[in-house]
């Protein structure tokens, strides 16, 4: 049980890192304003200092899945432990996202720049590429989705042995977070702030696996 509940909580440790590398990504960035260049310009420290925190995040965020897929197969049984390859695949998209779209693509346009080539021709480039992207992404997307939908059945089911209310506590805590954010946001005017949201929010993934292993002890 110890080794489960631990791998939880690396999983834990692995959203709250990469809500951190995002930041090195989006702090101070128009994140919301539509222009694929918008994040192209950050300096190249910072993304090489989220790719290195997103290492170690990564392998947070694998051990969080197994972890998840062991309460998985432990609560619903050998036939249902196949739905976590699903949530793996979520897993595996937030690792491309990060390294590829995140990092890859600010440096290559930094070099692309640097080699003489006009900004119309990367905004091409990134508009085309994001044709083919685009339905990978929403796979991505809906993996993340149907790992929340797993952790949610497994509490409401009470088949994770936690209380129907502690995903009340778990929710309202992320929202008081993101209120906080935007409130932060508002008072000091700095932009990007948000940017970690997404990736925090996968704390959720792994946090009723950390308790229900710990209520198993």
């Amino acid at each position: 049980m110890d080794k489960n509940k631990n791998l939880a909580l690396y999983g834990i440790l692995g959203a709250v890192l990469y809500a951190i590398a995002d930041l090195f990504l989006y702090v101070g960035v128009e994140i919301e304003s539509g222009n694929l260049l918008s994040y192209c310009h950050v300096e190249e420290w910072r993304l090489m200092a989220s790719m290195w925190i997103s290492l170690f995040a990564s392998l947070g965020l694998l051990c969080g899945f197994i972890s998840l897929y062991q309460l998985v197969k432990k609560s619903f049984g050998e036939k249902l432990k196949f739905i976590m390859i699903l949530p793996l695949l979520a897993c595996g998209g937030i690792l491309y996202c990060h390294f590829v779209l995140g990092v890859y693509n600010p440096l290559t346009y930094q070099n692309a720049i640097k080699a003489g080539v006009s900004e119309s021709q990367i905004v091409q480039v990134l508009e085309s590429a994001a044709l083919y992207l685009n339905p990978l992404t929403m796979a991505i997307v809906l993996s993340g989705y149907i790992t929340e939908l797993i952790v949610i059945a497994g509490v409401l089911s009470g088949k994770f042995g936690l209380k129907k209310r502690f995903l009340l506590f778990m929710y309202l805590g992320y929202t008081l977070v993101y209120l906080l954010v935007i409130l932060l946001v508002k008072t000091t005017g700095i932009t990007g702030l948000r940017g970690g949201l997404e990736s925090l929010f996968e704390t959720t993934f792994f946090l009723p696996a950390f308790f229900a292993w710990k209520k198993q002890e």
